[in-house]
């Protein structure tokens, strides 16, 4: 009596833990696959707070209906003044715009005539298509909306699209 495993059993073993093993990294890649694009969209979700809180504060100080848009070249240019001054603390009003500069970094930038201020501030990596829609008071229109009350602005963000709702306070004149 011979002990030992036969070559056709050796082989029917291998095959089955080769199935099995397959069937285990494939349930591992999934869930770090999932792990890797939920932490990627929390990050963006916080991005997207921290941005929507700081341009809602811009429109809500801003004055009268000095928005403008620059579509023309190949930068889209978001422009309003606001008294939300990051350098002079709401003393002064301020032009601030809002663009992608050339190496994908969403940049506020900030600008006091009378004062020759300007500061530039890049406050968000990996964007691009920046665009606005403007609320008429029946449907939201691309161009900007003579004291719009509400609008959107929307990007990319790691390739994924938010829309950061921005509304002024009714008082804004």
């Amino acid at each position: 009596m011979k002990k030992g495993f036969t070559l056709f059993e050796l082989l029917i073993a291998a095959a089955i833990s080769s199935i099995v093993a397959l069937g285990l990294f494939s349930i591992f890649s999934s869930v770090v696959t999932t792990r890797d694009r939920a932490v990627v969209q929390s990050k963006n979700i916080v991005l997207q707070q921290s941005l929507t809180r700081l341009i809602n504060k811009d429109a809500r100080m801003m004055q009268g209906d000095s928005i403008k848009v620059d579509k023309s070249g190949q930068v889209y240019r978001l422009t309003f003044t606001t008294q939300n001054s990051l350098r002079f603390n709401k003393a002064l009003p301020v032009d601030v715009t809002y663009y992608i500069d050339d190496e994908n970094y969403l940049v506020r930038k900030e600008e006091n005539a009378d004062t020759a201020f300007s500061m530039e501030m890049r406050i968000l990596p990996n964007a691009s298509e920046l665009s606005a829609t403007f609320y008429d008071g029946s449907e939201y229109k691309e161009d900007a909306v003579a004291n719009a009350k509400m609008f959107n602005i929307s990007l990319k963000i790691n390739e994924q699209l938010i829309t950061i709702p921005v509304a002024r306070t009714m008082d804004n004149t």
